[in-house]
């Protein structure tokens, strides 16, 4: 009798570390698919910044390389911020949330400056 309650001791142990093993498992896995989806988001946002960036440059620059902005500010989506030197468009970035941004180099009366679009979530 002794012996039967050993033995059953010892696979009751080897149950519960089993089961301990494929629960650290599945929260090792949880945890990897949380923080993928993050960077997933991350980078899109990044992505987004870099894309109006190169918007604006696209269609708001001169062949010269001077911004137009005087057409550069009557289009702007919310929770954009542009920043041309001393020129800014848009609504101001919160203090309380990721913001992301984009930095190119253009001219405004073909002086170099440098133009930053921020955009948050």
């Amino acid at each position: 009798m002794r012996k039967g309650v050993l033995i059953f001791g010892e696979e009751m142990l080897s149950i519960l570390v089993a089961f301990l093993a494929l629960m650290l498992l599945g929260s090792n896995f949880l945890i990897l698919e949380k923080r993928t989806n993050f960077y997933i988001a991350d980078e899109r946002m990044n992505l987004v910044a870099d894309n109006i960036a190169d918007m604006i440059a696209k269609r708001y620059v001169d062949p010269r390389g001077n911004v137009d902005l005087v057409k550069l500010n009557t289009t702007f989506r919310d929770k954009v911020e542009v920043s041309i030197g001393e020129a800014h468009f848009g609504s101001y970035a919160p203090d309380n949330v990721n913001v992301y941004s984009a930095r190119r180099l253009v001219f405004v009366n073909n002086q170099s400056v440098l133009m930053e679009v921020k955009v948050w979530p």
